[in-house]
């Protein structure tokens, strides 16, 4: 498993460590077998950044009317709104980007890549890295730790195939 850690310092440091060493029973929120004895944290992207945006320009079309606004014409209107808008848009666009599957053909840029980007990285997110799927998970009070674990250690044999119903955990 990949280890990201922040030193004290700001210094960030990476170790490749045993699978071993990782204890899965300290994390409560991990799948399991049984139908729903744990709640399951949604780690999909479920929001629409165009929805949105139209939303917000709706809204913001909404407040420019009356006699305050009645100089404004339409076209500088919808630049107004467009130019309040659009930071929202842009976040959700780059949350969007970050929350799906992260690809890496060789380790040294992935893990220099996760390095600058470890406070951005969503648990949950999957991470490949040559090859291997890898889950972030966040370890330690305060989230002291990034942590790739390899999506092997998430799954078991034993799970039945068949759909089931799980908690969710907002």
């Amino acid at each position: 498993m990949l280890v990201i850690k922040e030193t004290p310092e700001g210094q960030v440091t990476h170790a490749w460590e045993p699978l071993s060493s990782f204890d899965l029973s300290k994390y409560p929120n991990r799948a399991s077998s049984s139908i729903a004895d744990a709640p399951v944290v949604r780690a999909a992207w479920t929001r629409s950044c165009d929805d949105e945006l139209d939303a917000c320009k709706d809204i913001c079309m909404k407040s420019l009317r009356g006699r305050n606004w009645s100089h404004a014409s339409r076209g500088s209107k919808d630049a107004i709104c467009r130019d309040r808008c659009r930071p929202a848009y842009n976040d959700c666009c780059r949350l969007r980007e970050l929350a799906e599957t992260l690809k890496f053909p060789a380790t040294d840029k992935a893990v220099e890549w996760l390095k600058q980007h470890h406070d951005e990285l969503l648990a949950g997110t999957v991470v490949v890295i040559a090859g291997v799927v890898f889950v972030a998970v966040v370890v330690g009070s305060g989230g002291t730790a990034l942590v790739l674990v390899p999506a092997v250690l998430l799954v078991s044999s034993d799970a039945p195939s068949e759909p089931q119903i799980a908690a969710v955990q907002p």
